[in-house]
């Protein structure tokens, strides 16, 4: 089994792809008005979900039977990942709460926002891809 990991503008890799993917891990910008040096992170929010849906349609296109994808998006965007997810064929496995050390948006009058959620989700029944944290705690038990 041959492992290959693809850093960059998934779009850009999904265009030139001739083979199926296993596992992908989709963390966006977040359309927060960031400066992006080809990027337009400031999208009328209709423009930007229908992008993200786009590119979840056009990951599930690529992912083999049981592929999966982890996307990852702040906590207050949770409903719009689930149904760009749902759209595009994608079903949905567990919702992963990230618990950060700090906030990256402090708040005065509100609660500090020390979170974003991961939507853990698969091409079919069930992944073919286990997590390596959990491939990992098998062999070491195995091993003890």
């Amino acid at each position: 089994m041959t492992w290959k990991v693809l850093h960059g503008d998934c779009a850009h890799w999904l265009a030139k792809l001739d083979e199926t993917v296993d596992l992908t891990f989709l963390d966006p910008p977040f359309n927060q008005g960031k400066e992006y040096e080809d990027h337009d992170d400031n999208l009328p929010e209709t423009a930007y979900w229908d992008w993200m849906g786009e590119i979840c349609r056009q990951i599930y296109m690529k992912s083999s039977l049981g592929g999966s994808i982890y996307f990852m998006q702040r906590e207050k965007n949770t409903e719009q990942v689930l149904t760009c997810l749902r759209k595009a064929g994608w079903k949905l496995q567990n919702l992963i709460i990230w618990k950060k050390l700090t906030s990256a948006v402090p708040g005065a009058n509100r609660f500090g926002k020390h979170y974003q959620i991961i939507a853990f989700a698969v091409k079919g029944a069930r992944a073919c891809v286990q997590s390596f944290a959990y491939q990992s705690a098998v062999t070491a038990s195995l091993q003890t």
